[in-house]
């Protein structure tokens, strides 16, 4: 029988197989502190046709094999990854989870998930709540056309 696939919120630890289909929305590589030029990881940020997010784990060695495909804006199918708990100091998300990659991990191209956005935007007030949260990632977009107070804007 065919493995499903598991919306993000689902994931957890106490499972080993799990079938995912996600937009990968950010990726950027990790350095070393000591060595700038050394890249020591890959991570990134994947979206579920629910619009859960989830980060994702690269390890160095596993780079070659994974991170010509890992690519922003493209959709996949992952299989056969480690779920870990999402500890550390700057988390990309607020799932308890995290993905790492291992050498088993296999991903594909996947078909389009329709009205899916890469992007996590917020209201303006609900970021400014926020300010003290510093370990988790948020996207901003905006356009500075000068200085005053600030107001809000709704676009249909």
């Amino acid at each position: 029988m065919p493995l499903e696939y598991t919306p993000l919120s689902q994931l957890n630890a106490s499972q080993k197989e799990w079938k995912i289909r996600v937009l990968v929305s950010w990726v950027w590589n990790y350095y070393s502190k000591n060595k700038p030029e050394v890249v020591l990881g890959m991570e990134a940020i994947l979206v579920d046709e629910k619009g859960e997010r989830i980060q994702a784990s690269v390890k160095q060695k596993l780079i070659k094999k994974f991170g010509r495909d890992l690519k922003e804006g493209e959709y996949l199918d992952v299989m056969n990854f480690e779920v870990l708990g999402n500890n550390g100091d700057y988390r990309g998300t607020t799932h308890p989870y995290k993905i790492s990659f291992i050498w088993t991990t296999y991903m594909k191209t996947s078909e389009q998930i329709p009205n899916l956005s890469r992007f996590n935007l917020s209201p303006f007030p609900d970021i400014l709540s926020q300010s003290n949260v510093d370990d988790v990632f948020i996207d901003i977009l905006g356009e500075i056309v000068g200085m005053g107070e600030i107001t809000e804007r709704k676009y249909a």
